[in-house]
């Protein structure tokens, strides 16, 4: 089937981002490895630097994997298309953080200084709401544009030219299959895969676990980040079996992380566990390089809560709704077991 319009647009937005994007993690990445090179020890800990080195790489891993999706969208590659999903849900959730922060600098009252321009917030504001518009705008579109039945039909394979009758009894006979995956479900599992790698990363940096609010230190610490990432991983594998007990299992954990940042709106929580984080892993900052007020913070933390609260129940929605799939999958499996 040729290639519509709206699927070359789309294709060359990614491959025009993802090429971007490439070269300005890379042009960060070398910058930050010889100005940390450069600096003494003590004025850029070797813990930043892992930390910057590890971030930009992932990142540019996930630039180049943005190309050659961009190139496959162009082949009518279905995985192209499915991989294309993925990244709109993630530029959404990107672009919220963005609104996010435009947000916080509209309810915070920042300091006014006298070599500040006029205005000068305003246009943070205005900078920040627009990068946050211009992604979900992006996001939106790739994520209408894909799930629609002609554009679909697209990226199936091309159907055999050998007539049905012919071909047929040349044939072997097909193997039982298991359903398709929903979008949601692979994308709650891809999500689940790619923050593994986050929290064995936190091992190397020696941070604090913050687990039903108490903190765990040391040892105790990296047993619950390795505990998290086997979880996650586990279940993003299940889901993309479909495994019936992943569905249930998931919604259990996404429940847990609940759970898990409502002491984040208690002071008493929030506090200590910052105060155990810039223990663990001091950050270089000279004075009045931050903008905001110490109580800032908690606003900061408070947003984020909700983000991440309203974040989970919808997934958790999700999920529930997505349970025919896994039943589904469970008949077919218990069919194939007794033939």
């Amino acid at each position: 089937m040729k290639r519509s319009a709206g699927v070359t647009t789309a294709a060359i937005v990614l491959l025009s981002g993802s090429v971007l994007a490439f070269l300005l993690t890379a042009f960060v990445l070398i910058t930050i490895t010889w100005r940390s090179t450069a600096a003494p020890r003590s004025d850029f800990p070797r813990q930043m630097l892992i930390l910057a080195v590890l971030f930009y790489a992932f990142f540019l891993c996930v630039e180049a994997f943005g190309i050659l999706t961009g190139i496959g969208l162009l082949r009518l590659k279905n995985w192209a298309r499915i991989t294309t999903i993925v990244f709109a849900v993630c530029i959404i959730l990107e672009s919220l953080q963005w609104l996010l922060g435009a947000l916080i600098f509209r309810l915070i009252p920042l300091p006014s200084e006298p070599n500040i321009p006029p205005h000068f917030y305003l246009v943070i504001r205005a900078v920040l709401a627009g990068i946050g518009l211009l992604l979900l705008s992006i996001g939106v579109w790739w994520l209408v544009l894909f799930t629609r039945r002609g554009v679909r039909a697209q990226f199936q394979s091309a159907p055999s030219s050998i007539p049905v009758e012919f071909a047929e009894p040349m044939l072997p006979p097909p193997a039982p299959r298991v359903g398709r995956v929903p979008v949601v479900v692979l994308v709650v599992a891809i999500l689940l895969l790619a923050a593994t790698p986050g929290l064995f990363i936190v091992l190397f940096m020696h941070l604090p676990a913050f687990l039903l609010g108490k903190i765990f230190y040391g040892g105790a610490g990296k047993v619950v980040y390795v505990a998290l990432g086997v979880i996650e991983l586990t279940l993003g594998i299940g889901l993309l079996r479909l495994k019936r007990w992943s569905l249930p299992a998931t919604i259990a954990f996404y429940v847990f992380q609940l759970l898990n940042t409502l002491p984040m709106f208690f002071p008493s929580a929030r506090d200590a566990y910052l105060a155990a984080v810039f223990r663990a892993m001091p950050l270089p900052m000279p004075p009045g390089l931050f903008p905001f007020p110490p109580h800032a913070f908690d606003y900061i933390f408070d947003l984020g809560g909700v983000f991440g609260l309203l974040f989970c129940v919808a997934l958790i929605v999700l999920l529930l709704r997505s349970r025919p799939a896994f039943e589904q999958a469970a008949r077919e499996r218990a069919s194939a077991f007794s033939s």
